[in-house]
């Protein structure tokens, strides 16, 4: 029988999901503070173990790589690595081990990782914070993890109808919930206090032409989704090119006549070394 998810059901089941990463949103917050600091950066990564471990670890390959003596404290590391790719590596390390918590999550992990990373290198081209793109592409689809999690059944009724039947994710969710994955993901992004762009990238990823001109990150995760699934990463036979909404590409301004073999290469190969470092 279907469900009637409401948006109560949503709120009050949050605090029964695995942790959410803190850092995560106290890391997005410190973007907007002039007197952040590579202190401050290393406060961060050593309340986590999981983090401050992936830290030390790419810092020291780096090393290794240059004949240099290894470092074992995390404001060394953090100085050599540099902010811009620390920051990369604490959020998508953070979410790679929330989402471990959940079963089944190694496509969703994969495809999510895709999602990221080609939402990134989208926002470079499209001057959009390179931080929120991260998180919103990592975190596209969230409300398919919280269906998965409380309501698995169902949830594996919606994947059959749009794996044999073709039927559109997001109408198969609501037949099934009573919403979906956009509409219950935005709850969960606002419980968790993130940004109101990245809320809104979750909610209309699968339907981008109400917002794309005013949320250029929504028309970002939108565009990195199709790219994620066009480039077959990571690969399923259910993949598909969904319609590639014409707002998107006004607001991104993509001009189909120059070449995107360079940025499609860049995402495959960021895609296949992330997928190595963070599994």
């Amino acid at each position: 029988m279907p469900l009637q998810v409401q948006r109560a059901d949503v709120l009050s089941s949050i605090a029964r999901l695995p942790a959410f990463p803190g850092v995560i949103t106290d890391l997005l917050a410190d973007l907007d503070d002039d007197s952040s600091s590579m202190m401050t950066l290393a406060r961060h990564v050593e309340r986590d173990p999981v983090v401050t471990g992936r830290i030390l670890s790419v810092a020291n390959r780096m090393l290794r790589q240059e004949g240099r003596f290894e470092v074992r404290d995390v404001f060394t590391a953090v100085s050599l690595i540099g902010f811009a790719r620390i920051r990369d590596i604490v959020l998508t390390t953070c979410i790679a081990s929330f989402t471990s918590q959940f079963r089944g999550r190694n496509y969703y992990w994969k495809h999510s990782l895709a999602v990221g990373i080609g939402a990134q290198e989208l926002a470079r081209r499209a001057i959009v914070n390179l931080d929120y793109a991260l998180v919103a592409g990592l975190l596209h689809d969230i409300g398919q993890l919280w269906m998965a999690y409380f309501h698995p059944l169902e949830f594996q009724q919606a994947r059959l109808r749009v794996e044999v039947h073709g039927v559109p994710v997001c109408e198969a969710e609501a037949e099934l919930f009573g919403m979906d994955h956009c509409e219950v993901g935005r709850l969960v992004a606002e419980h968790w206090n993130l940004p109101a762009e990245v809320a809104d990238a979750i909610f209309f990823h699968h339907a981008p032409d109400e917002r794309a001109a005013a949320n250029k990150l929504v028309a970002l995760t939108h565009l990195a989704e199709l790219i994620a699934n066009a480039l077959d990463l990571p690969y399923r036979e259910e993949n598909q090119v969904a319609h590639l909404s014409s707002a998107v590409c006004r607001a991104l301004e993509l001009d189909w006549s120059e070449s995107l073999a360079p940025l499609l290469g860049q995402i495959e190969a960021r895609y296949r070394y992330a997928a190595t470092l963070f599994g």
